[in-house]
């Protein structure tokens, strides 16, 4: 029996040795992008989600903040062990969804169909949407007198709420972030998804790696993290969703 209790003794140290003893990964994760990224506080929604599914993994992890460009090259040179892209060779399952939405004031009464109603309004979108949201967005941004871009999130809040623009083209969250952060009474919002969603995924080195956190990942989707976050963040539960949530 000492000899029985002895080995399972050894065997617990073993393991645990191995644990203590497994490499972190280091993730090559986006620059700060409130509300799903604070690279400087180390938190924000993608930020949490990240982690809690790697923890869920039992994989411990080191988050770099960088630009995309640089975090691929530094993937392909086998300094990174993941990083977040829409596609590749050991893609994981989507952990995320971004969002562009068209928004307008609900009180405006604006309604809009399609793509094609633009043409009626007023426009103001983030900067390059005219380069990123597809063809037909960009025709409709090709009229310089209907449609301008701001660098600055807040500038597109505060010119829709101004009444500036007709409409607002922006990532959901981030606008609502941004809606939280200026000191006036709230006026309800009406968003459009004109736009197709952008599913986001961390891409692998080896299968291995993949079906591991694709495990976790369906684990943490049936928890009620995301759900914990959206209310965490003050962002919308679209009839008990988060628009983040894949």
């Amino acid at each position: 029996m000492r000899r029985l209790y002895t080995l399972l003794c050894f065997c617990g140290l073993t393991l645990s040795a191995t644990l203590l003893a497994a490499p972190t990964l280091r993730i090559g994760l986006g620059e700060s992008k409130l509300p799903y990224i604070d690279a400087e506080q180390r938190t924000g929604v993608e930020y949490e989600i990240i982690s809690a599914i790697f923890q869920q993994a039992g994989l411990k992890i080191s988050i770099d903040h960088l630009p995309n460009k640089r975090a691929q090259y530094l993937f392909n040179q086998g300094k990174l062990d993941a990083y977040i892209s829409t596609a590749g060779q050991y893609a994981s399952n989507p952990y995320i969804v971004y969002q562009n939405m068209a928004i307008t004031l609900c009180e405006r009464q604006i309604k809009l169909a399609s793509m094609t109603d633009l043409a009626r309004y007023q426009v103001g979108a983030f900067h390059n949407a005219s380069q990123l949201l597809g063809d037909e967005f960009a025709k409709q941004a090709s009229d310089k007198t209907r449609y301008t871009e701001l660098a600055q999130q807040e500038l597109l809040n505060r010119m829709l709420a101004l009444g500036r623009i007709d409409v607002a083209v922006s990532d959901i969250n981030i606008f609502q972030h941004f809606n939280q952060l200026q000191h006036r009474v709230p006026t309800a919002i009406c968003p459009y998804a004109l736009f197709p969603p952008t599913h986001y995924r961390l891409i692998f080195h080896n299968a291995s790696l993949q079906a591991r956190f694709n495990q976790a990942l369906a684990q943490t989707l049936n928890s009620k993290l995301y759900e914990q976050l959206a209310t965490k963040y003050k962002l919308s539960l679209e009839r008990g969703r988060p628009y983040f949530k894949p």
